[in-house]
């Protein structure tokens, strides 16, 4: 997969970031800015800010996407996921036991790595 090919997976899956999306990838690369940047500087501060506010009806259907994409195996994907996404997460302070209610098994795994 293609950063390209996971940044608009991100934004048709979720178009309430398209905002925040545009504003990243308008002035780099556009479609083809680095997934890392993207899911780390877009999705993250998404995800964080609705963890520290309650809301985990959100959080579980970001969760949920990161888990489906884990599942089709796609070495580049789970890259982004696990150093981008994940790894920030579980090293912010956020409620941890809240968190991990909504994690998917493969999630699940990449977590673990970051908390042995």
């Amino acid at each position: 997969m293609t950063a390209k090919d996971l940044n608009t997976k991100l934004v048709s899956n979720f178009p309430e970031l398209r905002r925040a999306y545009s504003e990243q990838t308008e002035w780099q690369e556009g479609d083809d800015t680095g997934s890392h940047v993207v899911f780390g500087d877009v999705l993250v501060p998404a995800m964080l800010m609705y963890i520290k506010s309650g809301n985990y009806q959100i959080v579980k259907k970001y969760f949920d996407f990161l888990e489906h994409l884990l599942q089709d195996g796609d070495t580049y994907a789970a890259d982004v996921i696990a150093t981008s996404v994940i790894e920030s997460i579980a090293f912010d302070d956020v409620d941890k036991g809240e968190v991990l209610k909504l994690l998917g098994e493969k999630c699940l795994e990449v977590w673990n790595g970051y908390s042995s």
